[in-house]
């Protein structure tokens, strides 16, 4: 990938957005579409990428324990008490894990998590997990934790040969936005087979607007 070609499509977004004079900031996306599989063996893409800068206010959640209640009220958008699990029925998870991006858990609790916000958690596809580092402990460097998380993105193509993402904002410079669609695109080639072969198109477009082709 071109990173001129690259400087040309945010620039390009950035005028046709000032252009149509929409009254709310927009979001810049990046799609990547990948070419159909080589093989039924080779696997689909289902993982988490990195960004670079942090590009909107993350939701967060944690299920602690008594020994780190402390520690964890305030760092978290929400905390939640293993002894309080009880509380939650069906309409209240499910509220829950709408309204949150990443969910925490103590490891010394996650069967009390499965048991009480399993279903719902994995079937919106948020259960705490080692891949995305959302296993907390008492030695755990929170803080650490929750700034990566900030920059956390999931992919999947199970559904279909593309990934779409936020990279940015009208307002983000364009700098910011170079290094988000890098992280993402190195991510991308790197869990395909073919690698660079293996994708199809790259473009990026506002919320409202037009796309404008990288690839």
């Amino acid at each position: 990938m071109d990173t001129d070609s690259v400087k040309n499509a945010i620039k390009a977004v950035k005028e046709n957005i000032a252009k149509e004079g929409k009254k709310f900031k927009q979001s810049i996306d990046l799609v990547i579409v990948t070419k159909s599989r080589v093989s039924k063996s080779e696997e689909t893409i289902d993982s988490v990428l990195y960004l670079q800068h942090p590009v909107k206010d993350v939701k967060t959640c944690a299920f602690v324990d008594k020994d780190m209640v402390t520690r964890a009220v305030g760092k978290f958008s929400t905390v939640i008490l293993k002894d309080d699990f009880k509380k939650y029925d069906k309409k209240a998870i499910r509220k829950l894990v709408k309204n949150t991006d990443f969910f925490f858990a103590e490891a010394s609790i996650m069967a009390a998590v499965a048991a009480s916000f399993g279903k719902s958690l994995t079937a919106a596809d948020k259960m705490p997990n080692p891949n995305t580092n959302t296993i907390i402990s008492p030695s755990s460097d929170l803080e650490a934790q929750l700034q990566k998380i900030k920059t956390a993105v999931k992919v999947s193509t199970k559904k279909n040969n593309s990934v779409s993402m936020k990279v940015g904002d009208q307002d983000a410079d364009d700098s910011v936005i170079l290094d988000n669609v890098n992280s993402a695109y190195s991510h991308i080639k790197a869990s395909l087979l073919l690698g660079d072969a293996g994708i199809k198109h790259i473009f990026i477009k506002p919320t409202m607007g037009s796309k404008v082709n990288i690839i």
